[in-house]
């Protein structure tokens, strides 16, 4: 199995994350997408879009983060992913909340605070960034309502889902979205994600710290 990766990918860092928990075994291929190597025909062949992470497992190359965490709760025969049509739905249903509602936006606030600042590329315009702002507090406002006392997305313990979760979140690091007073459940979930092993494994801290 390999991955094609970069360190300081939000999306590619979810992948690392569920293979971590997994506990499986991956040869990591580092695709450093502020260099442009993405753009390189041999690596459009697997992803036409020309982004990471892109899994290789076989014959079947997958892209697309939540994709690729919904197939390895499939095929790695694992408790952190749902057996029940019922179950996967739910981690599903958070999979794609966290594509359609909080990754995109929480990414335009990453590169705006963390990105733009420490590698001289443009910041998106003002008006993009209330926008990514605003969109990011409603899908906060409803995981704050979501989790309440729970520990994690779908029960006590963890699943493959509550991966994408994480790193959404640690893009909120630091920015005026960063609020415990307002998203303390959210907060507590964060930092209950943050510090698991498996967190470092993945090398969660690098999306922010870009040094």
């Amino acid at each position: 199995m390999r991955l094609y990766t970069f360190l300081h990918s939000p999306s590619a860092l979810k992948v690392r994350l569920a293979l971590a928990e997994l506990g499986v075994a991956y040869e990591p291929i580092e695709v450093d997408l502020f260099r442009g190597e993405q753009r390189a025909e041999a690596f459009a062949r697997l992803n036409p879009h020309r982004k990471v992470p892109v899994l290789e497992d076989g014959a079947l190359v997958l892209r697309e983060s939540n994709a690729i965490i919904a197939y390895l709760g499939r095929t790695q025969g694992t408790t952190r992913w749902p057996d029940v049509p019922t179950s996967e739905a739910r981690a599903l249903q958070w999979l794609f909340f966290d594509s359609a509602h909080l990754t995109p936006h929480c990414g335009v606030l990453w590169w705006t605070n963390v990105v733009a600042p420490k590698t001289g590329f443009p910041a998106p315009a003002e008006a993009v960034v209330k926008r990514a702002a605003d969109e990011a507090t409603r899908a906060l406002d409803l995981l704050e309502a979501e989790l309440g006392e729970q520990h994690y997305l779908l029960t006590s313990s963890m699943s493959l889902a509550d991966c994408a979760m994480a790193a959404a979140l640690a893009m909120l690091r630091g920015s005026h979205l960063d609020d415990a007073e307002r998203w303390p459940h959210v907060t507590a979930y964060r930092e209950r994600l943050h510090g698991r092993e498996s967190w470092a494994e993945a090398r969660g801290d690098a999306i922010t710290e870009l040094g």
